[in-house]
């Protein structure tokens, strides 16, 4: 405990920035108040459905501690904050375990781990972002104890990898592609090989001890089988093609919501490393180089976790599916900072870090900026809509057919010509799925249904016109309402 606080009184000002960085960073997303898909219904009846729905007790139990109840409520910044602080400690234990003494590019670059493009969907959430920020501070956790006694090793690995599960399983990835990183790091060093390959194999057995205790875990979860092919995983026989084609969509998926610019300095990166680790390492340049090879052939795919042996390409479904990635890249640069020396190379490397991490980092104001603009037009374009309905629906109308809902903020569709990825982590306004219209029905208190109508199958002659505008022309024809939105 004396040594812990002694190291703690001597990098107290590095700490204290991480944390006011990562307070800065998340709460640009939590004070735009954007309600985040399933924030829309907790907002009202204040379910938790972590555990029935997706078998996530830690993020029930957690939530029920945070909150201080079973019945959650909108606690505001409180859940962003707690899910800036959980980042920081997480990055920091990220810098300890690869160098041990701390500086400010690695606990920036370290930040990579929570605001980076796929992983801002997780902090949007004002009710369990902090629980999946859980995720990933338990996935990098064991690794205070890598170079101490190897039962506790499994131990603290067993209970964190099923804790991360019991958080969010999306976060599979960072303990594998941290082994492989430590091992690297170790093995450049001129460890024994037997002596790292019996530490791996202490942590493959954890990984699958605790994946094996999750899996019996969800089987006394009968809700989690209507989750369909979310939770279902290949049989054996599939497994290998299972892998393959998950891996090729995995890599090119990431390289689409990517921009050119990102995709430039990651490839700098990558060239950084390698260089750093054949001129720095204390094994032979040609070992080196293979082993550094490896390493990023196999970090790249196996970041996305137990994702790799399902049948369903959930990356496809939404970004949040693929973080494991940045942390592969975040590893990349623990890794070259770990080799750079005081020379033209080393500071050129360093030179590609902080550029890396300034518009990584950028971005989350970006994409709070895209969805401030995105709500802002959403309830704008509410108001408009409930003043044209008011009159034309009752009790007994509660059905409106619509040919979408509204129209996305311009602000937004210009950010997105320089951001793929914005289109799939800022929820379209113009879609009827269900968080859109309970927010329609909040914000305005009209208790109106919308569904999807094709407007070239409204008879227009034998229909009335009530209402038309900039926004939509509304008709009505035989008590029913119809909405064509321009």
């Amino acid at each position: 405990m004396n040594k812990f606080q002694s190291w703690l009184m001597a990098n107290k000002n590095l700490l204290i920035t991480s944390v006011v960085m990562c307070q800065v960073l998340v709460l640009s997303i939590g004070i735009i108040n954007f309600p985040y898909i399933d924030d829309t219904g907790r907002q009202i009846d204040g379910n938790t459905d972590f555990a029935r729905s997706y078998s996530r007790w830690g993020s029930e139990i957690s939530s029920w501690l945070v909150q201080g109840s079973r019945h959650l409520t909108d606690m505001g910044l409180w859940t962003h904050i707690l899910s800036g602080f959980i980042v920081s400690v997480t990055g920091i234990i990220i810098v300890y375990s690869f160098h041990k003494k701390l500086s400010l590019l690695a606990l920036t670059a370290a930040m990579l781990v929570g605001f980076n493009p796929w992983f801002l969907q997780n902090l949007s959430f004002r009710f369990d972002s902090p629980y999946m920020s859980l995720s990933l501070l338990f996935s990098v956790l064991p690794f205070l104890f890598w170079n101490k006694n190897k039962v506790l090793f499994l131990v603290v690995s067993i209970l964190s990898i099923f804790l991360m599960c019991n958080t969010y399983q999306a976060s599979s990835g960072i303990y594998v592609v941290m082994v492989l990183a430590l091992s690297l790091k170790q093995l450049l060093d001129n460890q024994s090989f037997i002596a790292v390959l019996k530490k791996a194999i202490v942590a493959m057995i954890s990984y699958i001890s605790a994946m094996f205790l999750y899996l019996i875990e969800t089987k006394f979860n009968p809700e989690i089988a209507t989750r369909g092919g979310m939770t279902t995983i290949a049989s054996v026989k599939d497994i290998p093609k299972t892998i393959l084609v998950n891996s090729q969509m995995y890599l090119s998926k990431i390289t689409e919501q990517s921009t050119k610019l990102w995709i430039l300095l990651f490839f700098i990166l990558v060239i950084f490393f390698v260089l750093s680790t054949v001129l720095n390492a204390k094994v032979s340049p040609v070992k080196s180089f293979l082993y550094a090879v490896l390493f990023l052939f196999l970090g790249s795919i196996l970041s996305y976790g137990v994702f790799l042996i399902f049948p369903e390409k959930l990356l496809l479904i939404s970004p949040r599916y693929g973080y494991g990635f940045s942390f592969f890249v975040v590893s990349i640069i623990m890794l070259t900072l770990s080799n750079t020396s005081k020379n033209v190379l080393g500071y050129v490397s360093k030179t590609a870090v902080c550029l890396f991490c300034v518009y990584l980092l950028s971005f989350t104001f970006v994409y709070a900026s895209a969805l401030s603009h995105q709500k802002e037009s959403f309830e704008r374009q509410s108001m408009i809509l409930a003043d044209d309905l008011k009159d034309l629906v009752n009790r007994d109308t509660v059905t409106v057919h619509s040919t979408s809902l509204f129209k996305d903020s311009p602000v937004f569709a210009n950010s997105s010509k320089n951001y793929p990825i914005l289109k799939e982590l800022v929820p379209p306004n113009e879609a009827l799925y269900w968080p859109n219209q309970f927010l329609f029905r909040t914000y305005t208190g009209l208790n109106v249904n919308m569904e999807i109508f094709d407007i070239n199958a409204l008879n227009k002659e034998e229909s009335e016109l009530m209402k038309s505008n900039y926004y939509h022309d509304i008709y009505v024809k035989d008590s029913e309402v119809f909405v064509h939105v321009k």
